[in-house]
C-alpha cells in the first residue's frame, strides 16, 4: 500500500511517497481505510532536527488525525465494517502512522465522525478539538472571567474559541494579521486585538504562539496554559496562580461528543486547502508557510 513517510530528519524534500507493508491488525485493533488525515505544525517538528519530538525510527509515516472507514474490527467493539470513524493517531514507535492508505489501531480509539461533513473535513477535527478542549479544562473557568486566546485564527486557537465561547466568560482572540479579525469573530469571539500592548489583563490564558514577551495580559493571580514547547519565563509564572503547559492525551469519548457538537452546528470545521498524498511536500510548505485560518487536510 502506499503512504508518505520521512526517510530522515531534514526539510520536506526528506517526504517520500513509498509502498509499505499492509498492516496486520492484533486482537484488539481495527483495520481502518484512512481517507484523510492533516498536517499540523507538530508534524513539521517530528520531521526537523533538534526538536523536542522524536522519530523512533525511519522510515516513519506520520500524522495525528485519522477519518476513514472500518474495514474490521474485533468482535464485541461496537464497530462493523462500514462505519465512518475519527481518530487522533499520533506516530508510532515502529513507523505506522496516520499518512498511509490503512493503519490498524485500538478499536478503543475510534469515535463516530460527524454525519454532516466529509471524511475529509472530518479529519480536521481530533487533534485540533481535544487539545484545546483539554486546555481549557485545565483552565478551569469561572463565570464573568476573561479569557485570552492567542493564536486566535489557528487550528487550535480558533477551536477553543468556539468552545470557550459556549461558556459564560468573555473571550478575547489575539491574532498576529489584522485580516484574520472577522474569522475569529465569526467563530465567537467577543472582541479581536492585534496588539497585545493595549489589550489589558485577563483572569485566564490560552497560549498558542508562545506571547511570552507580555506579562503583563495575565492578572496577578491568573491561570496560564500554553501548548506551545516554549519555556515559561520565570516572571510569567510569578505572575500565575497557576502555569502550565498542555499536552493532548486521547479521550474518545469526549471525541465522540465534539463529533455530536460539529453535527448540532456548533463546531465548524475549518479546511484551508487539501492535497493528495502525493503532494505531501507542497501540503508541508503550505503548513510552514504559516497564517493559516484552517487545517491542511491529506486525502489519500
Amino acid at each position: 500500500m502506499k503512504a508518505a513517510t520521512v526517510v530522515s530528519y531534514g526539510g520536506p524534500e526528506v517526504l517520500t511517497v513509498c509502498d509499505v507493508s499492509m498492516p496486520r491488525p492484533g486482537p484488539d485493533e481495527a483495520l481502518v481505510a484512512v481517507v484523510a488525515s492533516t498536517v499540523n505544525p507538530v508534524d513539521v517538528k517530528f520531521r526537523e532536527p533538534g526538536t523536542s519530538q522524536v522519530i523512533g525510527q525511519f522510515p516513519a509515516s506520520l500524522g495525528w488525525d485519522l477519518a476513514g472507514v472500518v474495514v474490521t474490527a474485533p468482535v464485541g467493539s461496537g464497530w462493523v465494517p462500514g462505519d465512518r470513524v475519527i481518530a487522533m493517531y499520533p506516530p508510532q514507535a515502529d513507523g505506522a502512522g496516520c499518512w498511509q492508505r490503512y493503519t490498524a489501531l485500538p478499536a478503543g480509539l475510534l469515535a463516530p465522525a460527524p454525519e454532516s461533513v466529509d471524511l475529509s473535513t472530518a479529519a480536521s477535527l481530533p487533534l485540533t478539538a481535544l487539545t484545546a478542549d483539554q486546555a481549557l479544562e485545565k483552565l478551569d473557568l469561572r463565570q464573568g472571567e476573561r479569557l485570552l486566546v492567542t493564536g486566535a485564527a489557528g487550528g487550535v486557537g480558533g477551536m477553543a474559541i468556539q468552545l470557550a465561547s459556549r461558556a459564560d466568560v468573555e473571550v478575547v482572540g489575539l491574532v498576529r494579521d489584522p485580516g484574520h479579525g472577522p474569522v475569529v469573530l465569526d467563530l465567537g469571539a467577543d472582541t479581536v486585538a492585534s496588539d497585545p500592548a493595549g489589550i489589558g489583563s485577563f483572569d485566564a490564558v490560552l497560549d498558542t504562539a508562545g506571547v511570552f514577551t507580555y506579562p503583563h495580559v495575565l492578572r496577578e493571580g491568573g491561570r496560564l496554559v500554553t501548548v506551545s514547547d516554549d519555556v515559561i519565563p520565570e516572571q510569567l509564572a510569578h505572575r500565575a496562580s497557576s502555569a502550565m503547559h498542555n499536552y493532548v492525551s486521547h479521550d474518545p469519548r469526549r471525541l465522540r461528543e465534539l463529533s455530536t457538537l460539529v453535527d448540532a452546528g456548533e463546531l465548524q470545521l475549518r479546511v484551508a486547502a487539501r492535497y493528495p498524498l502525493h503532494a505531501i511536500r507542497k501540503a508541508h510548505h503550505h503548513v510552514e508557510g504559516g497564517g493559516l485560518v484552517g487545517k491542511i487536510v491529506i486525502t489519500m
